[in-house]
């Protein structure tokens, strides 16, 4: 089996996190780089926006993933902070589109299951998790920068147990169905 490159993104209108990841054949992973975009919170949504799309298109030209995997849709308590997420998912989405790279759309309490083994982790024991399975420090930048390597960790074992079909935005597992 080849390694194959897997690019993990949390969205963000203020700091979008990635993360980029290798598994070699004998499924290991690798953080390759991570970080945080950020975004500027005065600026105005546009030009944030628009700063998002020339970040991740730069990183895909950068990094070549094999992979890009997103963090789904979350429908939190406020509503206006949901919509200005979506705006900065719809950006991702449509840069990754462009670059024709394989696309995987990976639930949040899915990511938390995988890499935490509970749906209700906390952030910071998604980082704590991600730094070990990783076998690197434990300090990252921001959350969104764990969280990105945590999606893209995710991302390794539903492709590896044969979840993902040819690109396909969904796994195949039901919402809420723990993986085997």
């Amino acid at each position: 089996m080849q390694s194959r490159r897997i690019l993990g993104l949390d969205p963000g209108t203020r700091v979008a996190g990635w993360g980029m990841i290798e598994i070699n054949g004998n499924n290991q992973p690798l953080r390759l780089g991570s970080g945080a975009f950020k975004l500027g919170g005065t600026a105005p949504l546009l030009e944030r926006l628009s700063v998002l799309r020339s970040s991740l298109a730069a990183l895909l030209r950068e990094w070549q993933p094999d992979l890009v995997a997103l963090e789904g849709a979350y429908i939190g308590r406020n509503a206006r902070s949901a919509l200005r997420l979506g705006e900065a998912r719809g950006v991702m989405m449509v840069t990754v589109a462009e670059a024709e790279v394989d696309f995987l759309e990976v639930p949040p309490a899915l990511v938390k299951r995988r890499v935490a083994g509970s749906g209700s982790a906390s952030k910071e024991q998604v980082a704590v998790l991600v730094a070990a399975q990783l076998g690197i420090d434990p300090i990252f930048s921001s959350f969104d920068e764990s969280d990105s390597l945590a999606i893209a960790l995710c991302a390794g074992l539903e492709k590896r147990d044969g979840l993902v079909k040819n690109g396909a935005e969904r796994s195949s597992l039901p919402p809420g169905a723990a993986p085997q």
